[in-house]
């Protein structure tokens, strides 16, 4: 088993691209770490990197407090599962699971014997006789954890192994891989572009974009304190609703006016850590859920009413998702009650949580 340290890592290709820049992050021994960010965010360079795949331009990553730079894939004890499952498809399911193991000379009894618990561990215990070519998607997936398994690895590397199943699959393929990481006790890292997987899968999860890390946290923490309005606007779906507003001091109080000219009160738990930013341009930002229905408002927040049109409503069957817009033409979303009866056109008075919302500077992007 093994901790993780990536220290000032930065990847620079020889036309100038620097795919990560300055990456610094440690996992503690048997953590389950997801690198998730957009396309092109230097996620998948990261763990190719810490697998030996990528050179690393400058800094220095440690596995089990071994600095490995210049070590070899083959002898940084890791298994990494793709997202192609690269399966030999002459082979049968044991042979795939096994053939690493046989290429280090390990015996044909001890190999038996790991082919064996990892498919019980994994419910294919049935497979083991047959082709690739014999398998679903979802089997094939569970063959190439399973042969990482064998290899008995100090730490395990995905990248987006579960977007090659469908919607139905992955749902039942991420609580698999929980469930796996328990069994198995060992340093998980992942990597995705799906917010859901990481919101449900990681102890912690690294959140990127452009090559740099933008936070990382517990999932809880970063979906409800997000460090800037990429991350705020990156995690969750439907995604914050950001407005541009400035902060406006009114009898010693403070009112966010958006430039929709909507009013916001700020609560006076919040004054002295907004007061400095008064007169300067902000980013008002609330996530759907955090709007309401003025029928089924729930107690204990603290609301204020917003007048909006109704646009498009799509019915969830457990939601509705509703695009509103307000008098000058600004749109944004709310995830209401499904008992809200709501037609487009309507006109409501919906109400803001004020003790959900969050404030941007708009110049940094940095929450304030």
């Amino acid at each position: 088993m093994a901790s993780v340290v990536f220290e000032k890592v930065t990847k620079k290709y020889d036309n100038g691209y620097v795919a990560v820049k300055d990456l610094n992050i440690e996992l503690e021994d048997k953590e389950f770490l997801v690198l998730v960010g957009p396309s092109g965010c230097g996620k998948t360079t990261s763990l190719r990197m810490l697998a030996g795949l990528e050179d690393i331009s400058d800094g220095s990553i440690y596995i089990g407090g071994q600095r490995v730079n210049n070590v070899t894939p083959k002898d940084r004890d890791i298994a990494m599962v793709f997202q192609s499952y690269a399966l030999y498809p002459h082979m049968t399911v044991a042979d795939n699971m096994g053939f690493s193991l046989d290429l280090k000379g390990v015996k044909k009894k001890e190999i038996r014997q790991r082919v064996a618990a990892a498919a019980q561990q994994l419910g294919i215990e049935q497979l083991l006789d047959r082709k690739p070519a014999q398998l679903s998607g979802g089997q094939r997936q569970r063959v190439a954890l399973g042969r990482a398994i064998v290899r008995s690895p100090a730490v395990f590397l995905m990248d987006e192994p579960l977007s090659n199943l469908d919607a139905k699959l992955r749902v039942q393929a991420r609580a698999e891989l929980s469930d796996l990481h328990k069994k198995v006790g060992t340093t998980f890292v992942y990597v995705t572009h799906d917010q859901a997987e990481a919101m449900t899968m990681g102890t912690r999860i690294a959140v990127m974009n452009q090559g740099i890390l933008q936070q990382i946290d517990t999932p809880q923490n970063v979906y409800e304190h997000p460090n800037n309005i990429f991350v705020a606007g990156f995690l969750g779906s439907p995604s914050m609703n950001f407005f541009d507003a400035q902060l406006i001091q009114n009898n010693g109080s403070l009112i966010i006016k958006t430039d929709g000219g909507i009013p916001v009160p700020i609560p006076a738990n919040r004054l002295q850590r907004y007061r400095e930013f008064t007169g300067r341009p902000v980013v008002f930002g609330i996530r759907p859920e955090g709007i309401y229905h003025p029928q089924y408002v729930p107690p204990g927040i603290d609301p204020v009413g917003i007048p909006a049109t109704a646009k498009v409503v799509e019915l969830m069957g457990h939601e509705v998702i509703v695009y509103f817009t307000l008098g000058d033409g600004t749109e944004f979303l709310a995830r209401l009650d499904p008992r809200a009866k709501i037609t487009p056109g309507e006109q409501l008075e919906l109400q803001f949580d004020l003790t959900r919302f969050h404030l941007f500077d708009k110049e940094s992007e940095q929450v304030i």
